[in-house]
């Protein structure tokens, strides 16, 4: 939603977000909550399972996200009358590259310390993320064709796939995990932006929508003991609860972006786009060079 949404309403988003949406998911997935997790076991053999958060976190943020961006509207100029479309390079490929790395650093204290106390910290939780990480790179700088847009986001398409079942998969699957998440990632982001015209800025729903939603279904591919998991998942309970997360995402993002979009409005004026939100909003530019004339 970047460059054109408004500051407020994002704020009032945030808070109903925060405060409803999450927890919402997050009682049924790990707290229990209304009965799911035990109709599941009953019906599967086992609950749904999310370890550190690819379906509770990153998939129900992605989808959210893709409601609020339909809801938005594309960037003026983006996409021309005949489709064509124009030139919004990112602004520092270093910075780009630098936020990328210190997610990817910080994810593994994020993901082994899901494990929420210290006696239950799994070694495998680490390899597995390595693992995904490395996978992700990989298919991202292949099927990415060395963009460095691509490959900079690889490590996090399959660290995000990896967070449900990094505790139960064999690091070779979840290598293959994150090989799916890089190149899920790549192809709908272009799919996204190019075919589709959906003005998905950072790329968040190919990102941790998909590669999330991706994430809760191959925990109960590759957590089996079949193909060398720890066992204890599902493949029925995880297709549920990933489609269970997606369609509460979308039904609350839809529900509270409308409702802003229909009483306040979401989007900055022409002219206040044109500025920019920093000089609309914040009364300050976040790049000298626009102050200094370059």
């Amino acid at each position: 939603m970047a460059e054109r949404a408004r500051f407020n309403p994002m704020l009032a988003a945030t808070f109903v977000l925060v405060g409803f949406i999450y927890p919402f998911f997050e009682g049924i997935a790990w707290n229990h909550r209304f009965g799911i997790q035990d109709w599941l076991n009953a019906s599967f053999g086992a609950e749904f399972h999310d370890f550190a958060g690819s379906v509770v976190v990153h998939a129900v943020g992605g989808w959210i996200g893709l409601a609020a961006v339909l809801l938005l509207g594309a960037r003026r100029g983006r996409y021309g009358k005949e489709g064509q479309i124009s030139g919004h390079p990112p602004s520092s490929i270093p910075f780009l590259a630098l936020g990328a790395w210190i997610l990817t650093v910080g994810w593994f204290g994020f993901n082994v310390m899901s494990a929420q106390t210290l006696d239950k910290i799994s070694g495998l939780v680490a390899v597995n993320s390595l693992m995904a990480m490395a996978g992700g790179i990989l298919a991202a700088l292949v099927a990415g064709r060395n963009d460095p847009g691509f490959a900079h986001n690889g490590p996090l398409a399959g660290l995000v796939a990896i967070c449900a079942g990094s505790d139960v998969m064999h690091p070779l699957g979840a290598l293959a995990t994150g090989v799916v998440a890089g190149v899920l990632f790549t192809r709908m982001f272009t799919l996204t932006q190019n075919r589709w015209h959906i003005d998905d800025v950072l790329g968040v729903w190919p990102l941790h929508g998909l590669c999330g939603a991706w994430g809760g279904i191959a925990a109960g591919i590759f957590g089996t003991r079949a193909l060398g998991g720890v066992g204890g998942v599902a493949l029925g309970s995880q297709v549920v609860g990933t489609l269970l997360g997606i369609g509460i995402a979308l039904a609350g993002g839809f529900a509270i972006y409308g409702a802003l979009k229909k009483t306040v409005g979401l989007r900055l004026t022409q002219e206040e786009e044109f500025n920019g939100t920093d000089l609309t909003f914040h009364r300050i530019s976040a790049t000298p060079e626009r102050e200094s004339g370059w």
